[in-house]
């Protein structure tokens, strides 16, 4: 429901802006200047409530897509300035501007504007991406975090040693890099011995745990060195 009052409010700010500005025909008049100055701020009312729907649609990314409707708001206030300072010109003065000023300005402004919104998008992108590969190397400690946890449950005459696994785990630095991914896998298939052992009390379970901890701390040590 709120996302729908949402979009009805985008659709509602926009129609506003628009027949406010369209209103200006009724007490300006109406000259070339203005008439394309008029075209030009329903393009950026339609920039602002595409770009405000832009960001309702991505609510993960919500902080980075306000950036959207914000920067295209500072256009249109922009273009708005620029607009009237040459339509107050062209109204009241003998020598006004050039049209083909009024028309540069204007496309250097939509570039700038433009190339704006293309850098935000692309910075949130690289940012997503870069928070997924975080996130998935965190789920695979977390995961191994857990498998040490259980087997702890199983065996807790080995907890101590179990527990430092866990504890070690848990510390370790989330970030990865493909040159170390051998030393992750090597982790997991250790622990993965553990939980094939069979019997109540595995007394090789120690001597595992301490090698994975040799394992944990010479992976932790190499990724240091590749920062």
């Amino acid at each position: 429901m709120n996302t729908q009052n949402n979009r009805q409010g985008a659709f509602l700010i926009s129609a506003i802006m628009a027949v406010v500005l369209t209103a200006l025909f009724l007490v300006v008049p109406v000259t070339l200047t203005f008439v394309i100055a008029y075209i030009l701020a329903l393009l950026g009312i339609g920039m602002f409530c595409g770009g405000t729907l832009y960001m309702m649609s991505n609510p993960k990314a919500f902080s980075w897509f306000a950036a959207f409707p914000m920067t295209i708001w500072r256009y249109i206030t922009a273009q708005l300035c620029l607009s009237a300072t040459f339509v107050v010109r062209d109204l009241f003065w003998v020598d006004s501007f050039p049209l083909g000023l009024f028309v540069f300005l204007h496309i250097v402004l939509l570039g700038f504007f433009a190339i704006l919104l293309i850098l935000i998008k692309g910075g949130k992108d690289i940012i997503q991406m870069k928070d997924a590969e975080v996130k998935q190397k965190v789920n695979t400690l977390r995961l191994m975090q857990a498998d040490v946890e259980s087997i702890m449950r199983q065996h807790p005459q080995h907890e101590e040693s179990l527990k430092k696994v866990a504890e070690a785990i848990r510390y370790s630095d989330p970030m990865s890099n493909p040159a170390i991914a051998f030393y992750d896998e090597q982790i997991q298939r250790s622990i993965f011995s553990i939980t094939g052992l069979e019997g109540n009390d595995p007394a090789s379970i120690p001597e595992i745990c301490e090698s994975i901890l040799k394992q944990i701390a010479d992976r932790n040590a190499r990724l240091k060195l590749m920062k």
